[in-house]
């Protein structure tokens, strides 16, 4: 090659080793040419190494070498980045969202779950494309298990735990997540063959239309369903819990620094969001003018934030020599995953418990129908050839999304579909007995030595 040094690099997706045999996801290795040095990489055969490369060198190598330094401000630029993500939910895109579900008149659980589970959905899409059209790695259902279980049961469990007792609309939840089993079905039997066609894949993509105009049929399909108990639903509603037009508090004036006589902490507090505040003023316009290109904007910055919040974590856990089989399983399986927990504590303590808990599961059925629909759809059209695909544990895998469905909604069904305290520690508890149990079988089945990167010259 010329201008440059060659470099080999191996594509490993997250979540790592378990969900990665589950899905079928195999490294791929190739040869590159970067035109920039800080990426380059040895020139050596990954095939030929007798350990496992750290998930640390997916990411840009200068931070690889083992620092406490960088450990220490990679945990807390990580803790910042927490901080500007819950701004761009805040600030940007979740006012974009009610000014959208008003232009639209749209309710707000199918907000939720159309617009919102798509925007929050951004990192996986990009992920996934990277995947297929950057460094031809096998697209699977690796990432969709891993952030599908931290999802449903996480988004629940902060909500529930951290807000006030909100009431979720019995109808939105029962039709999520039917259309999730529904997604659940049409990808087991996608995979049933391990082999992607591209028919199989334009079904997966054209099924999320069909999903999308039901939404938009949702009001009439409500009626029908339900007709003979509008009246009585509607005597026995509660005006502070009504999602269709909740009651707010409102102010005057929006406050941009503490008022005199406020405490310290409140002048540390805004001091530490100024930056982010200021950054994001400069480059994204308010939701009151063009809350379309707002909410554009908050996507394009949530991805940003995800990738740059992945890599940190990771950092940290590369650093405190935390295994990956771990990391993969914790960290980087939720690093995707932030931006839909952060925009549905928002707007359930607005008292939107459906746009909550629809944001969480349609955000599960976008993942199916389009972040993996679309790129096998776009790979299998362009190389004209089915995409292979290893569905060894496609059982085990099913198990895993429909079980975390059915622990929300039986929690849901128990509580009269009340999401507070009871049903985010349930959520809770069952999300440590799911990573207590997924840990153990990574430690027992897909147990690796990873390469010391100063020895195989990737540092």
């Amino acid at each position: 090659m010329e201008g440059g040094m060659p470099a080999i690099e191996c594509w490993f997706r997250f979540p790592n080793h378990l969900f990665r045999q589950l899905a079928g996801i195999k490294p791929e290795c190739r040869w590159i040419h970067y035109a920039s040095a800080y990426r380059s990489e040895p020139d050596v055969d990954v095939n030929d190494l007798n350990c496992t490369l750290p998930a640390i060198v997916e990411f840009p190598n200068f931070m690889r070498r083992k620092s406490w330094i960088s450990a220490v401000v990679c945990f807390f630029l990580s803790m910042y980045l927490f901080v500007f993500l819950a701004i761009v939910c805040d600030d940007y895109l979740v006012p974009a969202m009610e000014r959208l579900c008003y232009t639209l008149r749209m309710t707000y659980d199918v907000a939720g779950a159309t617009f919102l589970a798509a925007a929050t959905s951004a990192p996986e899409l990009f992920v996934n494309f990277v995947g297929t059209f950057v460094t031809s790695g096998d697209i699977g259902v690796g990432t969709v298990v891993g952030s599908s279980v931290f999802n449903i049961l996480v988004i629940a469990a902060v909500c529930g735990i951290l807000s006030q007792p909100v009431k979720v609309g019995w109808w939105p939840v029962t039709r999520d997540t039917i259309w999730y089993l529904v997604a659940i079905a049409a990808l087991t039997i996608t995979l049933l063959d391990s082999q992607v066609m591209w028919y199989e894949a334009l079904t997966l993509f054209l099924l999320y239309f069909v999903y999308l105009i039901l939404l938009i049929l949702d009001r009439r399909i409500q009626n029908l369903v339900r007709k003979e108990h509008i009246e009585s639903e509607l005597l026995n509603e509660d005006p502070l819990t009504r999602e269709e037009d909740p009651l707010k508090g409102f102010r005057d004036h929006v406050c941009t620094k503490p008022e005199p006589g406020s405490n310290i902490c409140k002048w540390i507090w805004w001091a530490i969001k100024y930056p982010a505040e200021l950054l994001l003023a400069c480059t994204v316009p308010s939701a009151r003018s063009i809350f379309f290109l707002s909410m554009l904007m908050a996507v394009v910055w949530i991805s940003v934030i995800s990738y740059m919040l992945t890599w940190f974590l990771t950092v940290v856990g590369h650093n405190l020599s935390i295994p990956d089989s771990i990391m993969g399983l914790t960290v980087l399986a939720a690093g995707t995953s932030v931006p839909e927990v952060a925009s549905s504590y928002i707007v359930s303590k607005k008292g939107y418990g459906s746009m909550a808990i629809c944001n969480a599961i349609g955000s599960n059925t976008f993942d199916i129908f389009v972040c993996l629909g679309l790129p096998w759809l776009m790979k299998s059209l362009i190389v004209q050839h089915e995409i292979e695909i290893d569905s060894t544990a496609l059982t085990i895998t099913t198990a895993m999304l429909v079980g975390t469905a059915f622990v929300l909604y039986v929690c849901l069904l128990a509580n009269r579909f009340w999401l507070g305290k009871v049903v985010g520690w349930i959520c809770l508890a069952s999300y440590v007995a799911f990573l207590i149990v997924a840990c153990t079988l990574e430690m027992l089945l897909a147990a690796t030595n990873n390469c010391d990167l100063e020895e195989v010259g990737f540092v």
